[in-house]
């Protein structure tokens, strides 16, 4: 599951709202999610300080790397 979508089902909060609070729009945020779009550098900034840390910026930019650096298989 993506981070964004862990964060807000955690969080009760729907993609709508999210991206209210980022500054994007819904679509945006669901191709993200969906894997199709990458934020630009500056969006995922505002989303890691959006989420308290809890998604950070690297994951969203280079989400082929697991936490701590480790590639996917």
């Amino acid at each position: 599951m993506h981070p964004i979508t862990e964060f807000c089902r955690d969080k009760n909060i729907t993609y709508r709202n999210f991206a209210r609070l980022i500054g994007a729009s819904a679509p945006f945020v669901t191709q993200i999610t969906g894997g199709h779009r990458k934020p630009s550098p500056a969006l995922a900034l505002r989303i890691e300080e959006a989420t308290g840390g809890a998604v950070s910026r690297m994951e969203l930019l280079y989400p082929e790397q697991k936490k701590g650096g480790q590639p996917n298989p």
